[in-house]
């Protein structure tokens, strides 16, 4: 049975594999491709805001495949792939085989997690080495070895380097083993301070770079409140959004009633399996729950110094939402209820992720197809220009030089005189522009790009609207 759920979360995660790059895949993309693994980890990663693992995997992955949209995604389907494996090693350890075929299952079909386990970010891989991790140990907790705590520990230390918000399972395992530390041998308790000690040590060649890394960011954050807002400010809207995206995936309505009306039935049939896992609390769910809550709401708290609080940084906790699911549907007494509850998640799941599969308007930010427009309607005096300081990630990897490009705005502030300088600079002997408007509400709110555009005689003769990358306006002069 697990190897065909294997073989089924695999095939899923390959469909619509070669939709475009949206910009942040992009931008690691082109960063694995054009810098040295030493300007990789200690240049790009400080703006970047992610330790470096993953960043190095993808160029060693890039240098031996090549840098196609589907070429590399695919370290990311083989890591949820696993992930899917583990979760079941783990539902199998903490219950039996049989929650850990139904958590197998639900994580297999999670439109949430087919969706990261195809992006070329370092989600995919976060939540595997998390759920390896937890897997080592759980299985030290139910019986100590050597092995157990190498395996423990080099996990550990490889999460770490991974990703920051998994760095939050390390007072997960510290709740755990202060709730259930009379249940377990003094040795075992004791050995896990040497353990965190050598993990800590392990660490140290990237905690003598994160203080950099995080004034880089802190000082982002502060330079434009907005794009904190975007990339994690706690609310309670957020919060609730990280379980409405765990239950139905990214797929979301402009109509906000009808979109509650579409998410009421999932969203109850979840809460219920919710209760009844806190109505038979024991060990193995008290862990999960740790797990699962006790790493949303610490960085919650932590949100309120530095915004990073966005649902689909918590895919890493993913696995245990499904076993809690999976572990509360297989305690009902009632064989006919267990197959019900576990048939209507598995329904949700399905239909997520059919209309996340199937469904362009759902998918990533289609940059391949702006692209190619500009392409068509280009001539040798045409301009590319973005609201930013440069041209962004993926027109740059889809455009490959054949247009000039540049960032029309100056910083995170803009100056209008500034803007009107670079705008003189980059339309000279030029004819045609095509501006993109692509977070603009952020980066330019007072539209002083479309202003000097007009300004110095652009008139807009096309708009062009593309899925997630938003208005295209082609000038004529």
């Amino acid at each position: 049975m697990i190897a065909i759920i294997l073989v089924v979360a695999f095939i899923l995660r390959l469909i619509s594999l070669t939709q475009s790059l949206w910009l942040d895949e992009a931008i690691n993309v082109n960063a694995a491709a054009g810098l040295s693994l030493k300007s990789l980890i200690l240049k790009y990663s400080l703006g970047d805001f992610h330790p470096p693992l993953f960043h190095a995997i993808l160029r060693g992955w890039i240098l031996l495949f090549g840098s196609s949209e589907a070429v590399v995604r695919i370290p990311s389907v083989i890591l949820g792939t696993l992930t899917v494996y583990i979760t079941y090693l783990i539902g199998q350890k903490l219950f039996e085989g049989k929650t850990g075929l139904i958590a197998a299952t639900l994580i297999a079909t999670s439109p949430l997690h087919i969706y990261y386990s195809q992006e070329a970010r370092m989600y995919a891989l976060a939540a595997f080495l998390t759920s390896l991790s937890a897997y080592f140990f759980i299985s030290i907790i139910k019986k100590d070895n050597f092995y157990l705590w190498v395996g423990f520990i080099v996990a550990t230390a490889l999460m770490l380097y991974t990703d920051y918000l998994p760095y939050l399972m390390l007072p997960v395992y510290l709740m755990c083993l202060l709730t259930i530390r009379k249940k377990l041998s003094k040795s075992t308790v004791r050995a896990f301070i040497p353990a965190l000690i050598l993990i800590i040590i392990l660490l140290i060649p990237w905690l003598i770079i994160f203080p950099k890394q995080l004034g880089v960011g802190l000082s982002a954050a502060a330079a434009s409140p907005a794009w904190a807002n975007v990339v994690g400010a706690p609310s309670a809207k957020s919060l609730a959004l990280v379980f409405v995206k765990f239950t139905i995936g990214r797929i979301s309505y402009d109509n906000k009633f009808i979109y509650a009306l579409l998410f009421a039935p999932a969203g109850i049939i979840i809460a219920l399996l919710f209760l009844i896992s806190l109505f038979r609390l024991s060990f193995s769910r008290l862990f999960l729950w740790f797990w699962l809550f006790g790493s949303i709401f610490l960085a919650f708290a932590i949100a309120y110094f530095i915004p990073i609080f966005a649902y689909f940084r918590f895919i890493f906790v993913l696995p245990a939402f499904y076993l809690i699911l999976a572990s509360a549907i297989n305690t009902l007494n009632w064989v006919l209820l267990t197959r019900v509850f576990l048939a209507l998640v598995l329904i949700v799941n399905l239909i997520s992720s059919t209309i996340y599969l199937t469904s362009p308007k759902f998918q990533r930010e289609n940059w391949r197809q702006a692209t190619a427009y500009v392409h068509k309607n280009s001539t040798e005096k045409t301009v590319v220009l973005f609201e930013s300081n440069y041209p962004l990630a993926p027109f740059d990897y889809y455009n490959a030089k054949k247009v000039a490009s540049y960032g029309g705005l100056n910083s995170f502030n803009p100056s209008e005189e500034k803007v009107r300088e670079r705008v003189k600079a980059f339309t000279k002997n030029k004819n045609k522009v095509f501006l993109f408007q692509y977070l603009s509400q952020i980066t330019d709110p007072q539209g002083l790009l479309f202003k000097e555009l007009t300004k110095e005689g652009f008139v807009t003769t096309v708009t062009k609207d593309f899925e997630g990358v938003g208005f295209v306006y082609e000038f004529n002069k």
